[in-house]
């Protein structure tokens, strides 16, 4: 009897993991404000929370949230509250396929109030280690492709993306973190990709994507350049 119950709550929580795989793929509509990405932004962040929060994230994303790079983590420094609330909240969902991220951000790991925390302290973070760029300096061949390929309407012509719209930062991101997740936009596995950027990678071949990968993780923090243009 017992073993007839654990199949049968195995099969279930299987459909319900099918059914959650599935709100990333086709069915699932771009920037699409969930339940708890909604709360999150309703609630508001607390750097000074969120910092304390973060003890949780250090392991994988370090203590300055730089990642590694070998683009096994993302360099987190700077990033728009709005995406990172997005991605957390969405890969929380189901709707973002990351399984090594989940058990983080899923509850009770972390509540919404913390994902909006989170958030804001990694939003203002600020990192002095080098970023992962590629082996050559393809800087000049990236920059064309991004923009003849307008990659700049969401991205920005510094990288910065776009926070009320919660278009990631991409400049000085890891190189290597910058081709795989283009490689999972392409393979349909990230789940949560824009359809303009599923376009846009489908016509890019491999040189191309490792041009514009390098030609972004060459880029300065848009946060300097900010500063900068405002003196």
């Amino acid at each position: 009897m017992k073993k007839y119950i654990s199949l049968v709550f195995g099969l279930m929580f299987a459909s319900q993991a099918t059914l959650v795989l599935a709100a990333g793929g086709k069915g699932h509509v771009w920037g699409q404000m969930i339940p708890e990405r909604a709360e999150a932004i309703r609630l508001g962040g607390d750097p000074v929370r969120g910092e304390e929060a973060f003890r949780g994230c250090r392991g994988c994303h370090k203590s300055d949230a730089a990642g590694l790079k070998d683009g096994t983590y993302p360099r987190l420094t700077g990033q728009h509250a709005s995406v990172l609330v997005k991605q957390m909240t969405e890969i929380r969902a189901g709707i973002r396929h990351n399984p090594k991220m989940l058990p983080f951000v899923e509850d009770p790991a972390i509540s919404v109030q913390e994902i909006a925390d989170i958030a804001a302290y990694l939003s203002k973070l600020e990192s002095t280690r080098e970023n992962g760029k590629g082996a050559e300096d393809q800087s000049a061949r990236g920059k064309k492709l991004f923009t003849d390929h307008k990659c700049y309407t969401c991205h920005g012509v510094n990288g910065e993306g776009n926070a009320e719209k919660a278009y990631p930062a991409v400049a000085a991101q890891h190189y290597e973190y910058l081709l795989r997740e283009m490689k999972f936009i392409e393979k349909g596995t990230r789940g949560n990709a824009h359809p303009d950027m599923v376009k846009a990678i489908a016509k890019f071949s491999q040189e191309d994507r490792e041009a514009v990968a390098d030609y972004l993780s060459r880029l300065p923090d848009f946060r300097t350049v900010a500063a900068t243009a405002s003196k």
